[in-house]
């Protein structure tokens, strides 16, 4: 399931609503321009510590 931001009405949802929707669904959304993929947030990554506490 991929997450979309509407920027045009689709199928009775109102531009900014937000949809999670199957691949290929979201896919032909953004290609018409009726949408944008949101990208989902990925976690920082983790910074090895330096200073006195790294061995």
């Amino acid at each position: 399931m991929t997450t979309v931001l509407l920027h045009r009405i689709y199928k009775a949802r109102k531009p900014g609503e937000i949809l999670d929707i199957p691949d290929k669904e979201a896919n032909g959304l953004a290609t018409l321009g009726l949408g944008e993929i949101l990208k989902e947030d990925q976690p920082a990554p983790k910074k090895a510590a330096k200073g006195s506490d790294a061995e």
